[in-house]
C-alpha cells in the first residue's frame, strides 16, 4: 500500500516535471508577469532543454509579483548576470523559459535569483496602435460611405456636368491661344526694348529729376528772397510812420495837417474853376504887341 502511494505520488511529480532520480539545482527568477507560464513548462537554452518549471508562488502578500523556481540540470552552470526570459514555445501560445547566458565568469549557485524578463509579443508590441488602427477604420468607414454617396445618380449627373464646363473652358482656350501668343510676343518685344534701353531711361529720369529739384529749389529761394525784402521794407515803414517827425507821420497822426490840405485842394479847385470861367482876368494877349 506503501509503495503504491509512493509510485503515485512520483508519477503524479514526473507529469509535472519533477522527477526526484534527476540531478537538478533550483534556481529562483521573480516576475511581474508571467504572462501565461504554467508549471512543468520547459526550460531551454538554445533551444535545448536543460529544466522545467518547478513551482510558481506570489512573492509576497502584497501579489505585486510572482517567485519562478526553475528546476536545472546540475550539469548545467550558469553565469551571473543571465536572463530567464519567457516567450512562445508554439503558436498555439505555449510557454518556456529560455536562458540567456551573459560573459562574465563567476557562475550562480543553487537558489540564487536569477534576472527575470517577459518576451514582447507582437501583441504587445502592436497594443500601442490600437487607438491609431481604430482611428484609421473609421476614417475607412467614413470614406467608403462618402464614396458610395458620389456614385448616386444626382452626383453622377453633376461631375459630368463639371466634366463637361472644363471641356468648354479647354476648348476656348485653345482657340484664344493664337491671340495669347501674339500678347506674349508683344510683352516680351516691349520688354527687350525696355531692357536695351534701360539705360537711357534711367539717365532721362535723373535729368529731369535734377532739373525739377533745382527749378524748384531756385523759385522757393527768389520767393523767400522777395519776401524777406518786403517784410523789411515794412516794417521799416511802419516804424518810421510810428516814431517819425514826417508829413506822412503828422498826416496820419495829426487832423489839423489833414483839414489845412483839404482847405488848400479845395482852394485850388475854385481857382481852376475860376479859371476856365474867366481865362482873361489872369491872361492878356496883344495883337501888337504887349501893352506899355
Amino acid at each position: 500500500m506503501i509503495f503504491t502511494l509512493g509510485i503515485l505520488i512520483w508519477g503524479v511529480n514526473f507529469l509535472k516535471g519533477r522527477n526526484f532520480f534527476s540531478r537538478t539545482y533550483n534556481y529562483v527568477v521573480i516576475y511581474d508577469d508571467v504572462s501565461g507560464l504554467l508549471e512543468s513548462n520547459g526550460v531551454y537554452i538554445k533551444g535545448y532543454k536543460v529544466g522545467n518549471v518547478h513551482s510558481i508562488d506570489f512573492s509576497d502578500s502584497t501579489l505585486t509579483s510572482l517567485r519562478v523556481v526553475l528546476a536545472i540540470d546540475k550539469d548545467v552552470h550558469i553565469p551571473v548576470g543571465t536572463r530567464a526570459r519567457i516567450y512562445n514555445l508554439d503558436l498555439i501560445g505555449n510557454k518556456a523559459v529560455e536562458l540567456i547566458f551573459s560573459k562574465s565568469k563567476q557562475m550562480h549557485k543553487p537558489y540564487d535569483t536569477i534576472i527575470g524578463e517577459v518576451e514582447i509579443t507582437i501583441a504587445k508590441q502592436l497594443e500601442p496602435y490600437k487607438v491609431q488602427a481604430y482611428n484609421l477604420l473609421n476614417s475607412l468607414d467614413s470614406l467608403t460611405h462618402a464614396i458610395m454617396r458620389i456614385f448616386d445618380p444626382a452626383t453622377t449627373a453633376r461631375i459630368r456636368q463639371t466634366v463637361k464646363n472644363i471641356e468648354t473652358l479647354t476648348a476656348g482656350m485653345v482657340d484664344n491661344l493664337d491671340n495669347t501668343s501674339k500678347s506674349i510676343e508683344n510683352i516680351r518685344v516691349f520688354t527687350q526694348n525696355l531692357k536695351e534701353n534701360n539705360a537711357r531711361i534711367n539717365a532721362t529720369i535723373s535729368q529731369l529729376q535734377a532739373f525739377s529739384t533745382g527749378l524748384n529749389q531756385l523759385q522757393l529761394k527768389q520767393t523767400l528772397n522777395q519776401l524777406d525784402t518786403v517784410l523789411a521794407q515794412t516794417q521799416n515803414l511802419l516804424l518810421t510812420m510810428q516814431s517819425g517827425d514826417g508829413t506822412l507821420t503828422k498826416l496820419l497822426y495829426s487832423d489839423s495837417l489833414y483839414q489845412n490840405l483839404q482847405r488848400t485842394i479845395l482852394q485850388l479847385d475854385s481857382l481852376l474853376v475860376d479859371i476856365q470861367q474867366q481865362p482873361r482876368r489872369y491872361l492878356h494877349f496883344s495883337v501888337f504887341g504887349r501893352k506899355q
